[in-house]
């Protein structure tokens, strides 16, 4: 008999059908296996007892990376004389299930293959295997084969040829493969784009980051900058050739004792850490970094660590004493990640002392993920490298095609197709040009690539985010429908989808977001069915006087405050905080007139004014979410050091059937205890009780949400502002005394990195 099987999931670019050719070889199977748009199709040959006992042991065959989600039964048909099997050339013949294969780090074969002298792979940065390299970033169309990336124009050499023909070798099919013969080099420019002859571009490059340099080192899925974490100059001068002068610096790890050397790393961050999406992971850090750690991360206690995940790194690493590199965006401050030489040589100039080239083009950028451990659980804050475009199963099936185009922050897009969403990899915050010519990119290429016409458009309810416009565009050229979707709504139903809810009580905290009455929210409780929301509670209304402004300088939000006290501010606090008396008059005739001073719920904002007020917000930020952090970190000194945090005074009231929660109690209550009299220590238990105090505040706005939802049992923690491990572990275990099930994000970043899965799940449901 002959019995064809079609398979779904993520099966291409993984080895997949090398795994099954050897499995039905073994066997003494017959037929063919080969890659089609959708699916991998598997015609198998032999007995009904042949056929059975095979296709009852396939799933132990199956390559690690794989991730099949259905195998289905087509057709059968008796057959005189069984074949030998073969793998047969991929087809492009239908629309694509959603599985372009992630980018994966160096695997231990192809490690082992780089640093063995007597591998004629030793020391070349481009070696690949089935079970590692680049995937996504070298695709230009599907089904995933070596004539549909950019490595097409590398003709395997004899070698290479030999290997990728034979089914017992692990790079038979491999697409990415080559070798020094036949495969992509590498070479030195200088700061002007010329060319630096030199016999070793990798000893190159630790030659001259020892003596302080700054490096543009092309990698995966675009540039990173590099230089050595422990020279404090050389430090110094990436923060000021690249504008940053505050916002945390990742650095790559040698090995992971060097790691656990100087961080703490539980049993999940490391073996995430290990694993071949390789993230950055966020980790606590001993007192061994803590004099470095003021320049790489000059806000926390905490340090973002990878370890080398390509071939190039890791021969960087054995080639020298490091043990930190830097290994940052290479982008200005508000671009994308460059890509192209051309384009790093124009962009990254004035940076970089010399670029680290290479000619294995890049079709689209792909950024480090990071990730964290939240609460005994691994969660991503960046989806990208390793994890993104891998496809997230929902519970339902949409009928339609629904293409959302995420947030104005931390962009991702989504394409929802039956029952399954990918999310695109960060493309980042929508503030320059090449950012928004980045979504442009993605937003065209995710449907080609993966053959799924759009036929529906979802974007934000503000009508001034890049996104929204670039969605708008898409569907006035396509004449698709267009769905508008409220920000905390999309929070809300990002975590729920995930978690796979059809209900639940929402806690949404983030920075902004439009309301629909017009104002700023982002300290939200709603109920969702995903299709439909109802705002049950929020924080009270606050100004923010001269708009973004105010977020920028976090002590206008703070006098905003105190004027809503009815606080009359003495010398001591105008020479406290460095403003004049004259300032703050403005500030309020702003507020009193309301010019230019929007209204907003945010828990972000309290947070910030809340650091304003002890004094430990910077004058300016220079990154988002910097006063926030800075709050977090005196906090955990505290929960550190044992300290029990109390509950500080605040207020409630009801807005109709809207329950509110007012902070003024809370601001005239530390003004008055004298806040520029403060100890470092009084800071740390202060902020460490305002954490809990806000707990606090979300468990009675889901009490007053129980009493008219009683049989909601589960609860949704989502904004950016949950990315706050302290708050999120007060929140949960007070909702855990009320016997609520508390719900994360793990997969999907809790920040507006998740908005567009959001958008997408509730576009289809409000359609179906």
């Amino acid at each position: 008999y002959r019995i064809i099987y079609y398979i779904e999931g993520i099966i291409q670019g993984v080895g997949f059908r090398p795994s099954i050719y050897c499995y039905a070889v073994d066997s003494g199977i017959g037929g063919w296996i080969r890659n089609c748009s959708d699916k991998v199709e598997l015609a198998v040959e032999g007995t009904e007892e042949e056929l059975e006992l095979f296709i009852e042991n396939l799933d132990k065959h199956f390559p690690e990376h794989a991730e099949v989600e259905r195998i289905k039964f087509f057709s059968k048909e008796p057959v005189s004389v069984k074949s030998n099997f073969r793998i047969c050339r991929s087809e492009a013949d239908s629309a694509v299930k959603i599985s372009i294969p992630a980018d994966l780090g160096m695997c231990r074969d192809c490690e082992r293959e780089i640093l063995d002298p007597d591998d004629r792979r030793y020391g070349y940065a481009f070696t690949t295997c089935v079970n590692c390299g680049p995937r996504y970033t070298v695709v230009n169309s599907m089904p995933y084969d070596r004539c549909r990336t950019t490595l097409n124009k590398f003709p395997l050499c004899p070698e290479c040829e030999k290997e990728y023909t034979d089914p017992g070798n692990r790079r038979f099919h491999a697409e990415s493969t080559a070798c020094p013969v036949c495969g992509p080099e590498l070479w030195i420019s200088g700061p002007d784009s010329n060319e630096i002859k030199t016999e070793s571009p990798v000893l190159y490059t630790v030659e001259k980051l020892s003596e302080g340099r700054v490096a543009a080192i092309r990698g995966i899925g675009g540039y990173l900058l590099a230089v050595d974490a422990f020279n404090p100059e050389a430090l110094k001068l990436l923060r000021k050739r690249k504008e940053r002068p505050d916002k945390p610096f990742a650095v790559m790890a040698k090995n992971i004792d060097v790691v656990e050397k100087y961080c703490y790393i539980t049993g999940k961050a490391k073996n995430m850490m290990v694993s071949q999406v390789a993230p950055i992971v966020i980790l606590d850090v001993k007192k061994n970094l803590i004099t470095t750690l003021k320049y790489l991360s000059p806000d926390t206690d905490t340090l973002g660590v990878m370890l080398p995940y390509t071939p190039l790194h890791k021969l960087i690493f054995e080639n020298s004493e490091f043990e930190f590199l830097v290994m940052t965006s290479g982008n200005r401050g508000g671009e994308p990640i460059c890509i192209k030489n051309e384009e790093a040589f124009k962009r990254l100039k004035g940076i970089a002392d010399f670029f680290l080239c290479h000619n294995r083009e890049i079709n689209l950028r792909n950024d480090d993920s990071l990730s964290v451990v939240q609460e005994n659980n691994i969660q991503v804050w960046r989806r990208a490298r390793g994890l993104a475009p891998n496809s997230l199963k929902l519970n339902f099936n949409s009928c339609e095609n629904i293409l959302a185009m995420g947030a104005e922050l931390k962009n991702t897009i989504s394409l929802l197709s039956e029952n399954e969403v990918v999310l695109s990899p960060h493309i980042g915050d929508l503030e320059t040009p090449e950012a928004v010519d980045g979504l442009k990119q993605v937003a065209r290429c995710f449907p080609e690539f993966l053959n799924r016409k759009p036929e529906v458009i979802a974007v934000d309810k503000h009508p001034d985010m890049h996104s929204v416009k670039i969605g708008k565009g898409i569907a006035r050229n396509e004449n698709l429908p267009l769905t508008n979707i409220q920000h905390h709504h999309a929070h809300a139903v990002s975590c729920m989808a995930e978690n796979g809810l059809n209900k639940a009580l929402a806690i949404v905290f983030d920075g902004t977001g439009l309301g629909d009455d017009g104002n700023i929210w982002g300290g939200e409780l709603l109920y969702t069915d995903i299709k439909n929301y109802k705002r049950l509670a929020s924080f009270d209304y606050t100004s923010l006087p001269g708009g973004d402004a105010a977020v920028f300088h976090p002590v206008r939000q703070l006098a905003a405050r105190l004027i809503s006290a009815g606080i009359e501010p003495d010398k001591n606090f105008f020479d406290f905080f460095n403003i004049t008396a004259s300032e703050y008059e403005i500030w309020k005739l702003q507020i009193k007139k309301g010019i230019n001073s929007p209204l907003t719920s945010a828990a972000g904002r309290l947070f910030d004014s809340f650091s304003s007020l002890l004094n430990i917000a910077p004058d300016k930020i220079t990154y988002e979410g910097q006063s926030a952090i800075r709050l977090e970190t005196y906090a955990r000194r505290a929960a550190d050091k044992k300290y029990i945090p109390e509950v500080f005074r605040y207020d409630t009231y009801l807005k109709g059937k809207l329950f509110c929660v007012k902070w003024d109690n809370l601001f005239r209550e530390f003004y008055n205890r004298r806040i520029w009299d403060l100890t470092v220590e009084a800071k740390e238990k202060t902020a460490l009780s305002f954490h809990k105090t806000v707990s606090h505040a979300a468990l009675k706005m889901v009490k007053h949400a129980g009493e008219e939802f009683q049989e909601v049992k589960d609860v949704v923690l989502s904004g950016g502002v949950f990315m706050n491990r302290i708050l999120t572990a007060l929140v949960e275990e007070e909702l855990g005394r009320l016997n609520y099930n508390v719900n994360i994000h793990s997969k999907v970043p809790p920040n507006d990195g998740g908005i567009s899965l959001g958008q997408a799940v509730i576009a289809a449901k409000q359609r179906i």
